[in-house]
């Protein structure tokens, strides 16, 4: 199912509504008509939201209310399911045969950006024997980065709220043959202990999640002393959650403030700040124009 972080925060007192018509428009159109699954979908939202004022108001009782545990519908097979089943539901590896696929994908755009990509993995790589989280895996753009990167010492664990994204890092594991495995989970109270891990990544994948201040001080318990922390951040005018504020007419300036009101994305500058309220150091980091910031803090 398609739903985002915002959605959630707008329907957080009544959550069972757009899961139940999100997955009546999934049947219905996606992904094979996508034009009127998005027609569909706005409808939908202004016949409950019908102006900017109940827009806010639904924001400010999220702002006062909305807490970090796991309500998503994104996938109804990972729904509200404890650790130890997540753990069990990850995919048979025998299974997965499209992991070359994405890999050729992902790849080729990735040599188009190749310094880029090649500070994100050598950042995220930095010790002899790695052992990796990464958060939102996604399509499996910056999971292929890694991965194509790693050596039999390292290992990889993925965490992502959807268990068909659980499922890319399967798939890419399998292909490059490594240690390596996806799991659905809450991103806000991973299934790890204490220092874990000697690197927490994430590739654009913080824009589609709530609570952020939560996720990064787990990511800060996971992760031995001295891990580092790489997290590529989309520039502010690209964020996925801004086409449902501009449709109600908000400016910029109201979407930044709103968006840190109820802890979801906000920019790069507004991670750092969170980033070094947890107590991670700055590291160093890579900005570009059309692709974003990566930014590296060290624990």
């Amino acid at each position: 199912m398609i739903l985002n972080a915002l959605d959630e925060v707008l329907f957080w007192d009544d959550i069972d509504a757009l899961k139940t018509f999100t997955k009546q428009n999934c049947d219905r159109f996606y992904p094979h008509d996508f034009e009127n699954y998005r027609k569909n979908q706005e409808l939908f939202f202004k016949s409950v939201i019908p102006n900017k004022a109940e827009f806010i108001r639904r924001l400010e009782n999220y702002a006062k209310v909305g807490k970090p545990f796991w309500i998503s519908g994104r996938n109804e097979l990972s729904d509200d399911i404890d650790t130890n089943s997540m753990i069990k539901a990850i995919s048979v590896s025998s299974k997965i045969d499209n992991g070359e696929q994405k890999a050729k994908q992902a790849s080729k755009w990735q040599e188009n950006n190749s310094s880029f990509w090649n500070f994100y993995t050598d950042s995220i790589l930095h010790q002899q024997e790695n052992r990796i989280l990464e958060l939102t895996i996604g399509a499996g753009g910056g999971t292929n980065a890694v991965m194509s990167k790693m050596t039999p010492h390292d290992y990889y664990m993925g965490g992502d709220i959807d268990f068909v994204c659980a499922k890319n890092a399967d798939a890419l594991a399998k292909y490059y043959n490594i240690n390596g495995l996806g799991i659905a989970t809450s991103l806000w109270k991973l299934p790890f202990e204490d220092c874990m891990f000697t690197a927490v990544c994430c590739n654009a994948g913080l824009e589609e999640c709530r609570e952020i201040p939560a996720i990064i001080e787990e990511a800060y318990r996971v992760l031995i002393p001295g891990g580092k922390i790489v997290l590529h951040c989309l520039n502010t005018n690209k964020l996925q959650a801004y086409a449902r504020f501009e449709q109600y007419g908000f400016s910029e300036e109201e979407m930044i403030y709103w968006s840190k009101q109820i802890r979801t994305y906000t920019s790069a500058e507004g991670i750092e700040e969170l980033l070094t309220a947890v107590g991670f150091m700055f590291y160093k980091r890579m900005s570009d124009e059309k692709l974003g910031s990566i930014l590296v803090f060290e624990k």
